[in-house]
């Protein structure tokens, strides 16, 4: 270890010490938690996902003139579907009316002698009365209002797309814009954002571009509105509580990502809708006592007196003494002498960080598309599709706690690729059952069961991107990784729209040779379990060089003995926090 790496490692236990002394398991952590990781999360989570909710396409089918509306009355509903819509197979397999297309004939004939009923061979017209649609969950969305449908299908679909843009640009300029202004000011600009782009898409509906443009600014904040308050809480907690903080936000986004649709389905008015699931975020501007900058962040910055600040809230909320002054921080943590890196190029810096690096992001892209199919499909499969899409977010849960079980059994390699796996296989029997009347149910919990699966693989993925980066690169690394995945991520709504106006089997069968290709990317991913985290560009390089490729993990032996030097060290330095000035 070089002098400048030994410097930031003492400086690192030094802080760690510090927070020690003022308390990082208390009230204040508990608190933050609960606010910022857990009940701020929920109402992002319906935030994000409100908009692909109303984007939804209800069964629809050509309107009729008023007058053939009485005749339709008259013949029976069945008699006059084949007189009006031409036959067609929709894409479950069934032959059914068009949902798009009419006879263009005049149906006053229906009263004369000489009438002959239109056959297939009979000219169609596009929808010369506007549209009828199945009122039996929605009664006011953007594409009932507007008729979003036929001609129009793709406009939803590009809108999905402009929401995953939007969330690679968001990343890439707030990611870096939280190292360098501060977690805090980025947060509060991510929920701002997000509230003002959602309520404006009210009253934009009327002109496409101009909702697709808010739907644009709305999603722009998506990650790093979860990444900000998650950071924040790590760097002010124990070691020990790291991954339960993880785990806490995601138990906040699973409930959101549930609630949304149940929501949804009780106002059925969309606007009032996109409201009650979007002004609530800017509630967390109420709460100044514990919207903090991270300290450790400004500390890392030279701003000492701004992380005496806030040292001194937390250490006040956990009833802790603290005395520092801002020349004992200062000679406590010195400002770190960084390594010299070049962002993304650095992450293809040689052979095996290049091969580190792709197959991490074939993973990431073999997730996120999937991940993002799933969810639009949920809402095109038959049945009540607020209930599909409730029981798809709320099988993440267990899926996270299955997760981290194996993860911590058998590695996170095996868990991530086995995982992909079981995903595969599970999309087979939907391919066979998809097309069989009175099978919703089953392909429902089939989907359901996908779903389950690349969760899985997204907790395992997420550690192995955090930990198989040097520490110098951890940040960019992960980020590069969702950046890629959600610029090919903007494929999954066309996936669905294939399924949707050809035939329902093509996105699982789609999504199966994806997730095939992700669970052969990662077997070949080094284990991270019981592994020493690589901390410099050179430890990166080797991670993993000298595994065998069937190795089980195993426990390393824990230390039993500590030097009498280090234990008079560490005494010193808490005298010195808890000295007055």
């Amino acid at each position: 270890m070089t002098s400048d790496e030994s410097e930031n490692a003492g400086a690192d236990a030094a802080f760690d010490r510090i927070m020690e002394s003022i308390g990082n398991d208390g009230p204040f952590q508990r608190r933050y938690n609960i606010i910022f990781n857990v009940i701020a999360v929920l109402f992002f989570a319906m935030c994000v996902v409100n908009v692909l909710l109303v984007l939804a396409v209800p069964d629809h089918r050509c309107r009729i003139a008023v007058t053939d509306n009485e005749m339709l009355n008259a013949t029976g509903s069945d008699q006059w579907n084949g007189t009006v819509y031409p036959m067609e197979y929709n894409s479950r397999g069934e032959y059914v009316p068009s949902s798009c297309e009419m006879y263009n004939i005049s149906y006053d004939e229906h009263t004369t002698d000489d009438y002959t009923p239109p056959s297939n061979k009979t000219a169609t017209v596009s929808c010369l009365y506007g549209y009828e649609y199945d009122r039996t969950y929605y009664d006011r969305t953007p594409v009932t209002e507007h008729d979003w449908v036929c001609d129009r299908e793709l406009y939803g679909t590009n809108v999905f797309a402009f929401v995953r843009v939007s969330e690679v640009c968001g990343t890439f300029i707030l990611g870096q814009l939280g190292d360098r202004i501060g977690r805090l000011p980025v947060y509060l600009f991510s929920i701002a954002t997000a509230a003002i782009g959602r309520v404006l898409s009210i009253f934009s509906a009327h002109s496409y571009w101009l909702f697709a443009s808010l739907a644009f600014i709305g999603s722009f904040s998506t990650n790093t509105s979860f990444q900000s308050p998650l950071i924040i809480a790590m760097e002010i907690s124990k070691d020990a509580n790291r991954a339960a903080l993880s785990l806490w936000q995601l138990v906040g986004w699973t409930a959101g990502v549930c609630l949304a649709p149940l929501i949804l389905w009780w106002m059925r008015d969309w606007s009032w809708f996109m409201i009650v699931t979007s002004l609530p975020c800017l509630l967390f501007y109420c709460f100044p006592r514990y919207a903090i900058e991270s300290p450790r962040w400004l500390a890392s910055q030279g701003r000492y007196g701004a992380c005496l600040a806030q040292l001194r809230k937390i250490a006040t909320i956990n009833g802790r003494p603290f005395e520092l002054t801002e020349q004992q921080l200062k000679a406590l943590v010195p400002r770190p002498e960084r390594e010299k890196t070049y962002g993304i190029a650095s992450l293809f810096s040689g052979w095996h960080m290049s091969k580190l690096t792709g197959l991490l992001l074939f993973s990431w892209i073999c997730n996120t598309i999937p991940t993002f199919t799933l969810f639009l499909l949920s809402l095109q499969m038959g049945g009540n599709p607020f209930l599909n899409n409730f029981w798809q977010g709320a099988v993440e849960l267990p899926a996270y706690l299955l997760g981290q079980l194996c993860c911590d059994r058998l590695g996170r390699r095996f868990t991530n690729s086995g995982a992909f796996l079981a995903a595969t296989l599970a999309c087979l029997p939907v391919v066979l059952l998809i097309h069989r009347p009175g099978t919703e149910l089953y392909v429902t919990m089939l989907a359901i069961v996908v779903k389950f699966f690349v969760c899985v693989t997204y907790f395992a993925l997420y550690l192995q991107s955090v930990e198989l980066y040097p520490t110098s690169l951890r940040q960019t690394g992960t980020s590069f990784g969702i950046i890629v995945s959600n610029v090919f991520g903007a494929v999954g709504p066309y996936i669905v729209y294939l399924g949707t106006s050809r035939d329902l089997r093509l996105p699982f069968v789609a999504m199966a040779l994806i997730m095939l290709v992700g669970a052969v990317s990662a077997i070949f991913l080094p284990e991270t379990l019981h592994q020493k985290l690589p901390e410099t560009m050179d430890e990166g390089r080797q991670f993993g060089r000298d595994q065998r490729f069937w190795s089980i993990p195993k426990r390393p032996p824990s230390a039993t003995t500590t030097s009498r030097t280090d234990i008079e060290t560490e005494l010193q330095e808490l005298q010195k926090l808890h000295k007055p000035a």
